[in-house]
């Protein structure tokens, strides 16, 4: 019985101490291994997202006027429709298009950016319901009959991956009305808010930066209480009522703006990529109502929303390296010429605007320009001033991206002027214009781009 009892001991010892040899010589050079795969797998892939999102190729340079003869494209190819090409080319294209060179070389452009398609959603009304419908369309039998087959317009930019679908049968869809009109909306809530604003106040009750407050004869700067970035300040008009905002006001809110942009980057030369934005009254964003502009420079690249369109356009110049003709490798180039091909664009000799075929709502403009100039502040002001005037649309949301500012003059990646503006809906409605819709899926717009554009054209004066 002690016999056997020694035996085990024996034996246990002997698997502790074989057992203690292979974890100590074994083990810890397998451990080793492994953490040195992960850590090259880790590099492998720091690498790979440092090389994608940050190396950009230069560009050939954005100008405003077309790389085709539009006369030409107007009279062999494009039939000037009021729709877009999503269906049968031989509904949109003219008789014989195909022999014309250019006409192929417009559509491929077209093609190599956009996919765009239309489908038929078809409904069925119970009688007491289409009896509503019916009145809805004021008894148009045309119209009842559309709605009965509606078509569905799909655009997706496939760089971008923006995708609207348009209805324009939406459009009827009966809205509950603002409690208050907008002028009474308005005039109330510039003569409450006038007595106590801040932003009025500006000396006593708002913030400055390391660069010290800046002003000139209509507009001043604060740097932002609570910022979004390391570098964030505010540039506002002294006029609180934006309603009676001046192009002269309008004009040194955004001068001074790029007086600070260039008074940080020589700060801070990391910090090279510009933005503002622009939210207009509490149904556009705006957390005052005097209105003021949001100025940030960021360093490494722009914000995620615009950096992603600036890598579609390196992604697109990549797919497009070897095309013989230069001038098409830039993609907002590429972007602009497809909208003058479908007569959605006008140009100021240097500044084009244009209704985006993917649009994010009604009125949705982009401003593309060769420089930040007097001229460029004029667009603006006369797309706020259409937005008041014509639409009486008071809040929006905007955008301006600059070109990346560079001490060592590195042109890769250099995008062009950028704006961009959205309106939000009246100002006195309770209703979000917004929805799940739009901000978790597919842009729904219910006017087509050429009706939009048929309108903003309107707005413009000679600059």
């Amino acid at each position: 019985m002690a016999y056997k009892l020694l035996e085990s001991k024996i034996k246990c010892l002997m698997i502790g101490i074989f057992s203690g040899i292979l974890i100590t010589t074994f083990i810890p050079d397998l451990l080793l291994k492994k953490k040195s795969s992960i850590k090259q797998y880790d590099d492998i892939l720091d690498r790979k997202n440092v090389y994608e999102f940050a190396e950009y190729s230069q560009w050939p340079p954005f100008l405003t006027d077309s790389t085709f003869d539009l006369n030409l494209w107007r009279k062999h190819c494009w039939t000037n429709q009021v729709s877009l090409p999503t269906q049968d080319p031989d509904l949109y294209y003219k008789r014989n298009y195909t022999a014309f060179s250019i006409c192929k070389d417009v559509i491929h452009i077209i093609d190599s950016i956009y996919n765009m398609k239309t489908t038929i959603a078809k409904v069925e009304y119970p009688e007491t319901f289409a009896q509503k419908i019916r009145k809805i369309f004021n008894d148009d039998n045309t119209l009842y009959a559309k709605a009965l087959e509606q078509e569905l317009h799909f655009v997706i930019n496939k760089y971008s991956f923006e995708h609207t679908v348009y209805n324009p049968l939406r459009g009827r869809r009966p809205i509950q009305p603002p409690e208050l009109s907008f002028e009474v909306y308005l005039n109330q809530t510039m003569e409450k808010t006038s007595k106590s604003c801040d932003l009025c106040n500006y000396q006593n009750m708002t913030a400055i930066d390391s660069l010290g407050r800046m002003e000139n004869q209509y507009a001043y700067s604060a740097a932002n209480a609570f910022k979004f970035d390391q570098w964030h300040s505010m540039f506002m008009p002294r006029q609180h009522d934006i309603t009676k905002l001046t192009f002269k006001e309008m004009k040194d809110v955004f001068t001074l703006a790029w007086k600070w942009f260039q008074a940080v980057h020589k700060q801070s030369p990391s910090h090279r990529f510009p933005t503002m934005l622009w939210d207009s009254l509490p149904h556009g964003g705006a957390s005052q109502v005097h209105p003021h502009v949001h100025a940030t420079l960021h360093s490494d690249h722009y914000y995620g929303q615009f950096e992603s369109i600036r890598f579609a356009s390196e992604r697109y110049y990549r797919d497009h390296e070897n095309v013989k003709k230069h001038h098409q490798k830039n993609y907002f180039r590429a972007i602009q010429d497809i909208h003058m091909a479908f007569n959605l664009t006008v140009s100021f000799n240097g500044i084009t605007v244009l209704v985006p075929i993917t649009s994010r709502k009604e009125y949705d403009i982009i401003v593309l320009a060769e420089n930040f100039d007097e001229r460029f502040i004029k667009v603006i002001y006369q797309i706020v001033q259409g937005y008041f005037n014509k639409l009486k649309q008071y809040s929006f949301s905007s955008c301006l991206y600059l070109p990346p500012l560079s001490p060592n003059q590195d042109d890769s990646g250099l995008t062009p002027i950028y704006y961009r503006i959205i309106p939000r809906g009246q100002v006195s409605s309770l209703l979000s214009e917004v929805s799940s819709l739009d901000l978790l899926s597919i842009y729904n717009v219910n006017k087509l781009p050429a009706a939009l554009f048929a309108e903003i054209i309107t707005w413009f004066q000679k600059i």
